[in-house]
């Protein structure tokens, strides 16, 4: 059952560590694991970084940070960004656990290209997914004006363990820091991380199967998918929701851009010239284009694919409630 006591959302266990950091490993088409590493070897990394990427970097005006929950769309809405000829967006690097570790917040965006080009030269596959846009100027052989981190629900973990982050942010930057909130509609949001906890939903998918629905299926029979939504992922949800409600509290609402994965999927083009805005970006046609060619309607909701208790849809319809950034889904589930 799922109870009433209130859940935290900050790291946990090793996750929790200061002197270490997770970081992705780029393996081509068979990349979604994370090594550790020293905090003291991104330290180095970012110097080496800031000179080899100084030229990009030289007229950045923008550093920004999305915020939220996994499997959301950061993603996606990270890649099509860094397509932007202006604009570079890291790739799982988790750049507010880095500056909650002591990282200068004036060494974070090197880091965040340093992290987009390897990303880039690996081919942009991760999780058996491609988010490349074809012709689109991927990679740091371009002048930034907007650099920064998809990590969104790591950033909220990381602001949940230490409320002043994103103040702290905000003030040691020379940079303009904004973020972006991508929501998805809870029931399909709680069912994927349902579904993808333990990887083994990733490792099906990368292993090429051609059809992904009956394998699913037979993963969830023998056990080594979930067939059924999971309390923990609930709770993870509403925590991570209490965590986004703070943090929006903390800047002014310029700083701040909303957006739901539905409305991006349905309507790309409108979604992609909303965010350039935001971002002070120049509303490239080309890009825009490239970009919107491959979102793809999001059809498919994964709520179906799990069974649901009526006790979990009552605390999500709670949680939906509670919170002005899920009024979209008051009627929608």
């Amino acid at each position: 059952m799922v109870t009433d006591k209130p859940e935290d959302a900050s790291p946990k266990g090793e996750h929790a560590r200061l002197d270490d950091h997770s970081v992705p490993i780029f393996e081509g088409g068979k990349s979604r694991r994370h090594v550790r590493q020293s905090v003291s070897r991104f330290r180095a990394i970012s110097v080496w970084s800031a000179f080899r990427y100084r030229a990009a970097l030289k007229d950045l005006r923008t550093f920004v940070q999305f915020a939220g929950w996994p499997r959301s769309g950061h993603s996606l809405v990270g890649a099509l960004i860094d397509a932007h000829p202006h604009a570079a967006i890291a790739h799982e690097l988790d750049t507010m656990g880095l500056f909650r570790k002591g990282i200068p917040a004036d060494r974070l965006p090197a880091l965040c290209l340093a992290n987009a080009a390897a990303f880039t030269a690996a081919g942009r596959h991760w999780n058996g997914f491609c988010y490349a846009v074809p012709g689109a100027s991927h990679g740091p052989a371009k002048t930034l004006h907007v650099v920064g981190d998809k990590k969104g629900d790591w950033a909220t973990r990381w602001s949940a363990e230490d409320p002043a982050l994103v103040s702290r942010l905000a003030c040691q930057s020379r940079l303009d820091c904004r973020w972006i909130l991508v929501t998805r509609h809870p029931l399909d949001n709680i069912s994927t991380m349902s579904l993808r906890r333990d990887r083994a939903y990733d490792k099906l998918r990368i292993s090429g199967e051609q059809d992904m629905g009956t394998a699913i299926q037979s993963a969830q029979q023998d056990g080594r998918i979930a067939a059924e939504v999971n309390d923990a992922m609930i709770a993870d949800y509403c925590a991570l929701a209490a965590s986004v409600a703070a943090m929006k509290t903390q800047m002014p609402s310029e700083k701040w851009f909303e957006i739901t994965y539905e409305t991006f999927t349905e309507r790309p083009h409108e979604s992609l010239e909303r965010l350039a805005a935001f971002l002070s970006l120049d509303p490239d046609s080309a890009w825009r284009d490239r970009a919107a060619a491959l979102v793809k309607s999001d059809r498919n909701k994964s709520r179906h694919k799990l069974s649901w208790r009526d006790d979990q849809r009552e605390r999500v319809a709670e949680v939906i409630a509670g919170h002005d950034f899920l009024s979209a889904y008051m009627d929608r589930a």
